[in-house]
């Protein structure tokens, strides 16, 4: 595992996100239908990724309702992909679609996919990404840290709501 990858994981870890390493696709498929399952599920949503349709297929077969447009609200999990993963503070640049971001925040559980190729070491490199993208086309970002989380009601830290409760990253090697 390489250092970014590692440092990535102790920062998700350190902001309540729970990572998980896959060697292969067909593995990382196998993964979030374990999450899916073991959270009991029954909808799910799907964002625009490179497994999705193999996900779709997946789930379908497994008899799991999915949920899109204004049902994603609705949904027990999302799933998707990530522009990119910041290793300095464990955060997902989720690039905004109309989908991807209601997918990553709407769910109790949100579910990223990742490859090592995507991951930064830096907020900067982050950024810069973003200007460089910005510069090819209108395009909105949304930074995810770790599961929700507030202090609103007497300073005391509460996680899940204003979105989900858990964030699940799985890294693809």
């Amino acid at each position: 595992m390489s250092d970014l990858v590692e440092r990535f994981i102790d920062e998700l870890e350190r902001v309540a996100g729970k990572a998980q390493q896959a060697r292969s696709d067909e593995h990382a498929l196998e993964l979030i239908l374990e999450i899916v399952r073991s959270h009991h599920a029954r909808t799910v949503a799907l964002a625009e990724f490179p497994l999705a349709q193999r996900l779709e297929s997946r789930l379908r077969e497994d008899s799991y309702e999915l949920v899109r447009g204004h049902e994603i609200a609705r949904a027990d999990i999302g799933v998707s992909g990530a522009e990119l993963a910041v290793a300095e503070t464990g955060s997902l640049l989720i690039g905004h679609d109309g989908i991807s971001e209601l997918v990553a925040a709407l769910p109790p559980v949100h579910i990223a996919l990742i490859r090592p190729d995507q991951i930064v070491a830096t907020l900067d490199e982050a950024f810069a990404f973003c200007h460089r993208e910005l510069e090819r086309a209108p395009k909105d970002f949304v930074f995810v840290t770790g599961p929700s989380r507030t202090a609103d009601i007497e300073l005391t830290p509460v996680i899940g709501v204003h979105g989900p409760q858990e964030l699940f990253v799985i890294v693809i090697s």
